[in-house]
């Protein structure tokens, strides 16, 4: 299966280094590890190094030692297909997303549309009848996820 891990933003000096936003949960960026790109084809890349910077992660892949090589690549996504270990009550985006909700009562109240990510955690865009609503996606509203999601729907959640 493909993930997507990462977004290459900007070159990063002339030695082919380039600057990558990571937009995964799980540490898929190490020296040795195998990624790739789609630039009129699949592109495999091994990650020779990488360092933290304030704005993401500075990588070379090995065999790409010049900015010739990588100014292509800016604005391109990474990807794995490296399945990650997810704990107990983690889930992929994709087993989630197009899911339908109902609440404690057996009412339905729509489909998730997509997973928002904000600093206390995850938060799930539910596409209703009517109008997108926001449900936390935490043990306190989400009872349940099985083929439907099941929630605890409260006064004025939705």
């Amino acid at each position: 299966m493909k993930y997507e891990i990462g977004k290459i933003l900007k070159t990063h000096g002339i030695k082919g280094d380039l600057l990558v936003e990571s937009r995964s949960d799980f540490n898929r960026f190490e020296v040795g590890k195998k990624v790739y790109l789609n630039l009129e084809g699949k592109i495999d890349l091994t990650i020779s190094t990488i360092r933290q910077s304030n704005k993401g992660l500075i990588i070379r892949f090995k065999g790409f030692n010049d900015i010739n090589l990588v100014d292509k690549f800016r604005g391109l996504l990474l990807y794995s297909d490296e399945e990650p270990i997810l704990e107990d009550n983690e889930f992929h985006y994709g087993e989630v997303i197009g899911k339908e909700v109902y609440n404690q009562y057996g009412q339905l109240i729509g489909v998730v549309s997509d997973i928002m990510q904000v600093p206390q955690g995850h938060i799930l865009r539910i596409k209703t009848e009517t109008k997108d609503v926001l449900v936390p996606f935490n043990n306190q509203f989400v009872k349940e996820v099985s083929s439907t999601i099941l929630i605890e729907e409260i006064e004025g959640l939705l």
